[in-house]
């Protein structure tokens, strides 16, 4: 059974299922139907982009299209006995879900023969047969070699789709048998309109700040909608302003940053210094709801540096940011503690008591 995260519960994942592919699947969704509907579809394919984006509902969905006993032009009928038994989460006896066992990290290598030895029976019904592995870049060494034997050679009808967050994690060889396809996050415009429709009674500022701290990963935002964030984030901005007011330290907000999670701390960082920047360049009355928003803002605006200055620096400190959320995006495997430890010694220099009334 696959491993869901919680926006996949079960329920939801058959339910979520039957809406892909989502608006920002489009362009990739139809690349791949053309593939296989002129038989050029690659034995396998690499997965990859940010968290909420939908990469494994992606490939279940893509699985019951290649398994549809009666597709309608780029989509799965939805009512075929094929359709129905894809539908229900990992239940086709075609298709195999591979992820680390629960409480361990790693795909081991007993895994991987398992799959190497569903691949080579034949199909149950007749089709085609499909691996997923969610969370590929979870392969260890021995399992990594023992599925690139299995990707060197290919049986016929046979489908393999590695699902990742850090393609580079992936060794080169693996890589180089796949052909890549990356999910995008979508435009803000458009994630919002879809999330509306989901969160309805979230207001137009809340969803924002949702997709701010899910870098725009719409299924990302939903999970975070049911984890009080807004709550998490007004802890952090507090603990902000006290280090720039010099009643922490830094090393203890490095820890609470720690606990957080890096994508949710380069959010609200994010949120943060652009909100600042922009009531300092209006230099009008703040105008938000955040009260721990406000304060640094105050801050900022009773700050004797020229305001000029000051929105350079913080420009420079935000591209810093932006550029720590590229790095973790990146699949290099950055050191995410590091990375959060120096932005947080550098707002504590932004905020350098000379600068500051007391």
């Amino acid at each position: 059974m696959i491993n869901l995260p919680n926006y996949y519960e079960m329920a939801d994942h058959i339910r979520l299922l039957a809406d892909v592919p989502f608006p920002w699947h489009q362009i990739q969704w139809q690349r791949l139907a053309n593939q296989f509907q002129n038989k050029q579809l690659p034995h396998a394919l690499l997965i990859y982009g940010n968290k909420g984006l939908g990469k494994s509902l992606f490939a279940s969905r893509f699985a019951q299209f290649i398994l549809c006993q009666a597709p309608k032009k780029y989509l799965a009928c939805g009512i075929c006995k094929n359709c129905v038994k894809a539908g229900e989460g990992a239940n086709h006896p075609d298709v195999i879900h591979v992820q680390p066992e629960e409480g361990k990290r790693h795909i081991v290598i007993d895994q991987v023969r398992s799959l190497s030895n569903f691949i080579v029976h034949t199909s149950h019904s007749g089709g085609a047969k499909i691996v997923i592995i969610n969370g590929a870049h979870n392969l260890n060494l021995n399992s990594a070699n023992a599925l690139l034997k299995t990707l060197e050679e290919p049986t016929s009808n046979s489908y393999f789709f590695l699902v990742t967050e850090l393609p580079g994690s992936l060794p080169a060889t693996i890589r180089s048998r796949c052909q890549r396809l990356p999910l995008i996050a979508p435009p803000r415009e458009m994630a919002r309109q879809w999330l509306t429709e989901r969160l309805p009674k979230e207001d137009e500022i809340q969803l924002d700040r949702l997709l701010s701290d899910a870098q725009c990963g719409p299924l990302l935002a939903i999970d975070l909608a049911g984890q009080d964030v807004s709550i998490q984030r007004n802890h952090f901005l507090s603990k902000l302003y006290c280090l720039a007011k010099r009643t922490i330290t830094p090393q203890s907000l490095v820890a609470i940053a720690s606990k957080t999670g890096e994508s949710l701390i380069l959010g609200h960082l994010q949120l943060a210094t652009s909100t600042v920047i922009k009531h300092l360049i209006t230099q009008g009355k703040f105008n938000g709801s955040d009260p721990d928003l406000k304060d640094l803002y105050t801050l900022f605006a009773q700050n004797e540096t020229p305001t000029s200055q000051q929105v350079i620096w913080l420009m420079q400190f935000y591209d810093e940011v932006v550029d720590a959320r590229k790095q973790m995006q990146s699949g290099a495997n950055p050191n995410a503690e590091l990375i959060l430890e120096t932005l947080i010694w550098r707002w504590y220099q932004l905020t350098r008591p000379s600068t500051f009334k007391e």
